[in-house]
Order: structure tokens, then C-alpha cells, then sequence
């Protein structure tokens, strides 16, 4: 007896590999991207670091980037975002003037808000403010869009005045840092572990089962109608069996000699089940039985 050649079946876990794969790569992508990305943060924030996101005038950022400067004169046409951090007008001290926001004639998707004194105050007494510039109120954003921001003088003459506007996006607190860098290391653990355990079950049932009940032996093959054989078999494998009458290639004391399982079924099982086999029948054994059946 030998292996035999037959189609195999596919593994339970193949059908499902591309499904697992993407979600695996997304997992493992999320995972050290915020580990990468929190890092990286906390590199950029130095000694600026808070972990309770502490942050006022003192700090060299409180301003933000000038964004915009020009006068009265000019209007400023700009790409302006919801989350795009605070939008800040200054002009020059002691000055005054009015500011619309405008949406293709519309307004109802951005707006500009004085200051309260106490927020004048707040800013204009800050230690990074603009010399010789005074804060007077922000441009809120709550649609994206492009917008045309007009600043008109309201001096006397309509004197010409002086305009910055900044932008100051507010640093991560670093409690959220660590939150990030802990949600990245589990999901990449977690990762890590669900692949080495996936893997671990895909080998066992390929050494186990091979998608077509292939021995846990390696002394087995797949005999005939996908029968596992060999010396390692059970050897009762025969009242599990449920293909068709096994050949009887010889007879062997009380047994027949057959070409699948462990090689031998006992002559009164054969017979009971599946009658005398072509060629035998002869020995006071097999008459035994087959007078009986």
C-alpha cells in the first residue's frame, strides 16, 4: 500500500485569508501609526510638553502664524476650515474698524465676533500679543468654503488702518499623547497576538486535516476514497468507516487483509456488513460466518 493522489479541498481558513489580510493590515497600520504619530508629536512640542494641554500668553505660540496682512483697502480671499484652529483679527492700535465675512454674498458660514473688553484685555496684555497691534475679535468657521473678508476703516477721512490676521492651532494636550501611544501599542499587541495564534491554528489543521482528513501521523497516507491509512491508524478505524466494500487482498488468521485504514478488518465484521468478499470465502472461519449471515 501507498498514498495516493487526490484533489484537496481547501482549508476552512482559506476562504477567509483576503478578508483577514486587510483587516490585519489596516490593525497593524493604525497600530504604529499612532505609536509613530504620538512620538512624533511629542518630539515637536519639546519643552512646550503639557500634559493637561496648559497654555496662555506666556507661550510663544499664543499668537499663531500670521496668516494674512494688508489694510482697509484690500480684501482678503481665502480657503478658511471648521477645524482649521482660531482666526484672530488685530489691528493697529487705537484704531477702529468693521468687518464683514462674505460666502459668495452670503454669510451663513462664517462670521466675525468682537472681543468682550475682558477678552481684549486677555490678549493685548499678553506677553507674545503683537506690538503695536491690538486684538479685536476672532472669524468663526462652521462650513468650508472659500470666503472674502472685507475690513472697512471707520476712522475719520476713512484713514487707512493697519490689519494682521493670525492663526493658532491649539497643541495636543499630552494626556491625549500617552491615550494615543497606549491605544496604539494594544492594537498592535493585539495584532501581534491574534497572528501568531491564527497562524499556529492554520498549521495545526493543515498538519491535521490538509482539507481532505490527511493523517496526524506522518506515517499515514490518504488510501482509497480518501480513507486515512497506515500503521498509525486505529485499529477499529473500520466501524467508522463509511465508504464502500474495501478490496480483500488476502486473509490473515481471523482477518482480512485490506487496501485502506490500518490494513486488516475482522472477517465476521467484513461479512456481517458487506458479504463475502469475490475470491474468498473457504476457510472454516469465513464458512462460520457467512452461514450464519
Amino acid at each position: 500500500m501507498g498514498p495516493s493522489t487526490k484533489h484537496r479541498e481547501p482549508l476552512e481558513w482559506e476562504g477567509n485569508i483576503i478578508p483577514f489580510f486587510i483587516l490585519g493590515l489596516i490593525l497593524l497600520l493604525l497600530g504604529p501609526g499612532l505609536i509613530i504619530s504620538s512620538i512624533g508629536i511629542f518630539i515637536d512640542e519639546g519643552a512646550e510638553f503639557s500634559l493637561f494641554g496648559e497654555y496662555g500668553p506666556e507661550d510663544p505660540q499664543f499668537v499663531g502664524d500670521v496668516i494674512w496682512e494688508g489694510t482697509t483697502d484690500d480684501a482678503w480671499t481665502a480657503k478658511l476650515f471648521n477645524d482649521g484652529g482660531e482666526l484672530r483679527v488685530w489691528i493697529e492700535e487705537g484704531k477702529s474698524i468693521d468687518l464683514s465675512v462674505s460666502l459668495y454674498g452670503d454669510r451663513s458660514g462664517a462670521d466675525f465676533y468682537r472681543c468682550e473688553a475682558w477678552e481684549c484685555d486677555y490678549f493685548n496684555n499678553a506677553n507674545e500679543s503683537i506690538p503695536g497691534y491690538e486684538f479685536i475679535g476672532t472669524i468663526e468657521v462652521w462650513k468650508n468654503s472659500t470666503y472674502t473678508v472685507q475690513f472697512t476703516s471707520t476712522e475719520e477721512n476713512n484713514a487707512t488702518v493697519m490689519v494682521i490676521v493670525t492663526q493658532e492651532i491649539f497643541p495636543i494636550p499630552g494626556i491625549a499623547l500617552l491615550g494615543m501611544m497606549f491605544v496604539g501599542v494594544t492594537v498592535t499587541y493585539i495584532i501581534i497576538k491574534f497572528a501568531y495564534h491564527s497562524t499556529q491554528e492554520i498549521r495545526e489543521e493543515a498538519e491535521n486535516n490538509n482539507g481532505n482528513r490527511e493523517s496526524v501521523s506522518k506515517n499515514n497516507w490518504i488510501g482509497p476514497d480518501g480513507t486515512e491509512s497506515g500503521p498509525d491508524v486505529p485499529e477499529d478505524w473500520y466501524l467508522t468507516y463509511d465508504g464502500p466494500a474495501p478490496i480483500v487482498e488476502d486473509i490473515y488468521d481471523e482477518n482480512y487483509v485490506v487496501d485502506r485504514g490500518n490494513g486488516t478488518v475482522p472477517v465476521d465484521f467484513y461479512i456481517k456488513k458487506w458479504g463475502v468478499p469475490e475470491g474468498f470465502g473457504e476457510t472454516d472461519h469465513e464458512k462460520l460466518w457467512s452461514w450464519n449471515d
